[in-house]
C-alpha cells in the first residue's frame, strides 16, 4: 500500500488539521500519517515505508535523503524551498515540489498594508499618542500617492496581484524582473526598467523576488546608495535578499526614511538583526504575510494534492528541481 506522510505534524496543531487529507488519501487507497518526531533519526526510522511526504521548515539534504530509499517526492508546504538542498534531491532522484499559489492574495495584501503603514506613518503616530503626544509633524514628510513611484523587484504571481491594488491607489509603477517577457509588465501597468533605474527612480521599493545566488543581499550599500534620499523599503519575499547592516546604514543616513520587513535572514531575529531592532521607523512582522485561516488550509490541501496526483497518476506539479525529470527513482 502506498503511504504519504507529514513530516512536521506539530506545525498544524488543530485537532482536525489533517482530517481532509486523511479522507483524500483514503479515497485513493493511500495510507496517511502525520509525524511528531523531535529528531531526524527518530523521523527517518518511522518513514521507511513512506513513498511521498509533505513538510514545512525541516532542513533536508543528502544525509537525510540517502536514508529514505523508498521516498520519491517531498512537497514543501509553502513557496520558498530554502530548506531543501535541491542538487541533493536531483542527485538522489527525488522530486522536490512546492505550493506557490496558496497565499497569493494574503502576501499581496500584507505588502500593501506595510507600504501604506510607512506612507502614512501609522506606527509613528500610534506610538506618539500612546506616549501622551499629539504631534502631526512627527517623523518624515508624507506625499500624495499619485505623485509617487513604486518600484517592484520581482514580478511573480504575488507581485502581479499587488500591482493591481497599488495601481488603483494612483502609484506610478516600475518593475524589474529579468525572467519575464514585456507582455507581463504591460498587463500589470508597470514600466519595465533595469535594476539601476529601479533603485534610482523608486520612492517606495517593494522586494518580492525569490532567494537565489543572484538576489542574495541585493539590498546592499551600493544599490541603496542609488536610491532617492528619504525613500521607503518593504520586503515580503526572503530575508536573504537584504543586508541588514546596509539597511541600518541607509536608515541612519536618511537615504531611507523607513523600512518594513516581514522576513529576516535569521528567524526569529538574532544577533544579526540587532542593528534594526528598536527603531521607530522600522516595522517588523514575524513572517506572517501568508497567514490566514484559509491560506493555511489551502497550503495543506494543495501540498497533499500534489503528492496524491503523483502517487496515483504519475502527474507532476510544481517541481522545483526540474533536472530530475526523466531521471527520478521508480
Amino acid at each position: 500500500m502506498l503511504k504519504f506522510v507529514m513530516l512536521d505534524g506539530k506545525f498544524f496543531p488543530a485537532k482536525d488539521a489533517y482530517t481532509k487529507i486523511e479522507a483524500m488519501c483514503k479515497s485513493k487507497g493511500i495510507a496517511f500519517e502525520a509525524m511528531y518526531c523531535n529528531t531526524n533519526d527518530e523521523l527517518i526510522e518511522k518513514i521507511q515505508d513512506a513513498d511521498a511526504c509533505m513538510l514545512t521548515d525541516r532542513k533536508i539534504d543528502g544525509s537525510f535523503l540517502e536514508r529514505v530509499p523508498r521516498m520519491k517526492m517531498f512537497v514543501r508546504c509553502g513557496m520558498g524551498v530554502d530548506n531543501l538542498n535541491l542538487p541533493d534531491f536531483t542527485k538522489h532522484g527525488i522530486y522536490a515540489c512546492n505550493v506557490p499559489d496558496y497565499a497569493v492574495e494574503e502576501v499581496a495584501v500584507h505588502t500593501v498594508a506595510l507600504v501604506l503603514a510607512l506612507e502614512r506613518k501609522i506606527p509613528l503616530y500610534n506610538k506618539d499618542i500612546h506616549n501622551g503626544g499629539w504631534n502631526e509633524e512627527i517623523g518624515y514628510a508624507m506625499h500624495r500617492l499619485s505623485t509617487r513611484t513604486l518600484g517592484v523587484l520581482g514580478l511573480g504571481r504575488i507581485a502581479r496581484k499587488m500591482t493591481g491594488m497599488v495601481k488603483a491607489m494612483g502609484y506610478n509603477l516600475i518593475a524589474y524582473d529579468p525572467m519575464l517577457p514585456d507582455s507581463v509588465f504591460a498587463e500589470c501597468g508597470a514600466k519595465k526598467v533595469d535594476l539601476d533605474t529601479l533603485f534610482r527612480e523608486s520612492d517606495v521599493l517593494t522586494i518580492m523576488a525569490p532567494a537565489t545566488d543572484e538576489t542574495y543581499h541585493i539590498i546592499n550599500d551600493a544599490n541603496l546608495a542609488k536610491m532617492k534620499d528619504g525613500s521607503l523599503l518593504v520586503t515580503t519575499s526572503r530575508g536573504k535578499l537584504v543586508d541588514l547592516n546596509a539597511l541600518a546604514r541607509a536608515l541612519d543616513s536618511g537615504k531611507l526614511n523607513a523600512a518594513a520587513l516581514d522576513v529576516l535572514e535569521q528567524e526569529p531575529p538574532k544577533e544579526q538583526a540587532k542593528v534594526i531592532l528598536g527603531r521607530d521607523n522600522v516595522i517588523l512582522t514575524p513572517h506572517t504575510a501568508y497567514r490566514t485561516v484559509e491560506a493555511l488550509e489551502s497550503m495543506r490541501l494543495l501540498a497533499a494534492e500534489t503528492a496524491i496526483l503523483f502517487l496515483t497518476e504519475g502527474t507532476l506539479r510544481n517541481v522545483v528541481n526540474p533536472d530530475v525529470i526523466g531521471k527520478a527513482k521508480k
